[in-house]
């Protein structure tokens, strides 16, 4: 049978390409449309279905939404994968233009591995985002478009995934800023039993926020976002109480503690929105926590009296005063992406060697069984025997290419050199043996 060389084209490295956004990437006026719920996952699958992809996968979460494909040869997806996006956020894609991004080879196998390792999301370090991206990857095996590269390519996030988060501090970030912001509401509260928590936006780091609180000891927490039915959810999911938007300065005034990150654009908390609250409160302190990305709480608020507000640069500044900068962690990480990256494409590079080195070591063992099955001969000549045998097949081979054509001497020569690790000056040595008398 015929043998026929790989193409370029051939190769799922030269044919994948990542298409997404994010709520970093798009302005304000679209993170809602986008994200403010939970994207139907189900839907834009069925959407990427009908493009015929070689494989696919989506990752649709609380902040990204990512089409990652290995198109067919020739096959041009980009704008469609942008028209199902443009169709989420119930705009055209023209309103997209410079608000998505797409990147292609080992940009878009990078880029999947920087977002399980939590390298892109709006809180760097948070530890939700893995179990997003394998919950995302069962969707897409469940639905029949996750392949085998895809799936090979999602098994090496998860190992950069874990490196990072084993080998570097910045998987516990996310989780030392919470810790330090419950060491800031003790300074401040001394008990936690008697307080109440309010929780605006729904976002990853308000939920590790709000865990946080209630395993120190809060135990009235409410939760409130625009759509109650997502509120509803949350609460549901989390063991908090709920209330309608519409009632946000009723509960502002009734908080001790209030943590915001709906991340919209605007703020959803204005300084004259929290005067009024503490003049109802009488003048109580209150925690304002600004986990929005951007800010939640308009500047200033700070300054009221008994309004204590921190963001995440203010958390991060208190948690890396003992446990070191991100700088440094987060370079490290993406060292480790680096690694992984790498160690992903020798692989599959080598894949198409893998048959022909399994045939070559099932032959050397039935050769193996041969000299054995041989009789009861002594080692040295056992192994003597086996060498013989091993080596006529290739010797053979080698003397009867270079008489057919002189001159492929010299490439099968430096083949065998690499196949067997000969020294450099292996042959000549045995050309000057040979010239000896």
């Amino acid at each position: 049978m015929a043998l026929t060389e790989p193409t370029a084209a051939d190769d799922p490295l030269n044919r994948l390409l990542l298409l997404g956004v994010s709520a970093r990437s798009v302005v304000a006026a679209l993170r809602d449309p986008l994200f403010a719920e939970e994207p139907d996952r189900a839907r834009l699958i069925a959407g990427l279905k009908q493009f015929g992809c070689e494989e696919g996968l989506v990752l649709a979460t609380c902040e990204r939404i990512e089409f990652l494909v290995v198109t067919r040869p020739g096959q041009r997806v980009a704008g469609q994968l942008l028209q199902l996006i443009a169709a989420a956020a119930g705009c055209t894609p023209a309103a997209l233009a410079g608000q998505s991004y797409c990147h292609m080879g080992e940009d878009a196998l990078r880029h999947l591995m920087a977002v399980a390792a939590s390298l892109e999301s709006q809180v760097i370090g948070e530890p939700q985002v893995l179990g997003q991206v394998k919950q995302c990857y069962r969707a897409a095996q469940e639905a029949g478009i996750a392949g085998p590269y895809l799936a090979a390519a999602t098994q090496a996030a998860f190992a950069a995934a874990k490196r990072v988060r084993s080998e570097t501090p910045i998987g516990q970030q996310a989780s030392s800023m919470a810790l330090t912001a419950v060491q800031v509401a003790r300074d401040l509260f001394g008990r936690f039993d008697a307080l109440n928590l309010l929780w605006l936006g729904l976002g990853e780091m308000g939920e590790m926020l709000s865990d946080d609180f209630a395993e120190a000891g809060v135990a009235q927490r409410l939760v409130m976002h625009a759509s109650l039915a997502r509120a509803e959810a949350a609460a549901r999911r989390l063991g908090c109480n709920v209330a309608p938007w519409e009632e946000l300065d009723r509960h502002l005034a009734e908080a001790d503690i209030v943590i915001s990150d709906a991340g919209t654009g605007r703020f959803t908390l204005a300084r004259a929105q929290v005067a009024a609250a503490l003049k109802k409160r009488r003048h109580r302190p209150v925690l304002l926590i600004d986990a929005g990305v951007p800010a939640d709480i308009e500047p200033g608020t700070g300054d009221l009296a008994d309004a204590f507000v921190y963001d995440l640069d203010d958390l991060e500044r208190l948690a890396s005063q003992q446990s070191g900068g991100r700088a440094a962690a987060s370079g490290q990480a993406w060292g480790l992406v680096e690694d992984e990256l790498a160690s992903f494409l020798r692989a599959q590079a080598e894949r198409p060697a893998t048959p022909s080195v399994v045939a070559l070591r099932q032959h050397f063992e039935a050769v193996r069984r041969q000299v054995l099955e041989s009789g009861d001969l002594p080692a040295a000549e056992a192994t003597r025997l086996l060498v013989n045998k091993l080596l006529h097949g290739p010797s053979e081979a080698l003397r009867r290419s270079v008489a057919e054509d002189p001159a492929q001497a010299g490439r099968l020569e430096e083949m065998l050199r690499r196949l067997f690790d000969l020294p450099d000056d292996a042959v000549d040595a045995v050309d000057k043996e040979r010239e000896e008398p």
